[in-house]
């Protein structure tokens, strides 16, 4: 490394430092106040940032909106398993924890479910959460997995269906306090109709297994 590099890297951590803390206090208010109901301003305000530093990042609010949908997919790192369905119900549960504990993943839940005027491309949002559900189904087909006949494609749409179905309603009882109990639900009602039955008999449906995958380390059901 360089001296120039040297010296450069504090700021670049600083930065990085400075743009995860704008996107989660972003996704804090988008959670409690919607799209519309959070301004520039407020989100500077609560980052604790000048709205220069934060302009420094993102340009419109729209932009920070656009980031928060991405950046929900980064977490999304299912340690492998021997059966790719496996896999899947990991998925459910690391995301269900995301959505009860971190403010991005909350964040971006609430921009992709609220419908109005504003130019936020929801519609790609949902296509990413569908074709990340149907990658995961392809390789639970290739390894025998799936049932004969069950088109993995519009299975993974029924899923990333009922997944936002359930957490909207689970957000709107109890602030997403039950909503382990409801993809538990979720994979017990509907993988019977898209996973062999020898496969499912082999499944863990466990809600601490979320945690454990984020790296917040809670005993797993053995």
């Amino acid at each position: 490394m360089t001296r120039d590099q040297a010296e450069r890297a504090p700021q670049q951590e600083r930065a990085i430092r400075t743009r995860r803390r704008i996107l989660e206090c972003a996704g804090i208010l988008f959670d409690r106040r919607g799209y519309a109901g959070t301004t520039v301003e407020d989100i500077a305000k609560e980052a604790t940032v000048t709205r220069g530093a934060l302009y420094h990042h993102f340009r419109h609010k729209q932009d920070i909106a656009a980031a928060i949908l991405d950046e929900q997919f980064t977490g999304m790192v299912i340690p492998p398993q021997t059966l790719h369905a496996q896999e899947l119900v990991d998925a459910g549960y690391l995301l269900c924890y995301g959505l009860q504990n971190d403010a991005i993943q909350r964040g971006a839940a609430r921009l992709t479910m609220e419908q109005g005027t504003d130019p936020i491309d929801r519609a790609r949002a949902m296509r990413m959460w569908v074709d990340f559900a149907t990658s995961i189904l392809v390789e639970a087909q290739k390894n025998g997995e799936v049932r004969p006949g069950v088109d993995v494609k519009r299975a993974a749409r029924t899923l990333v269906a009922s997944f936002a179905g359930v957490q909207n309603m689970s957000q709107a009882l109890a602030d997403r306090r039950d909503l382990d109990d409801y993809i538990t639900d979720i994979w017990r009602y509907s993988l019977p109709g898209v996973i062999n039955d020898h496969v499912l008999r082999q499944l863990k449906f466990d809600p601490a297994r979320g945690a454990h995958i984020a790296g917040d380390e809670m005993p797993l059901a053995s």
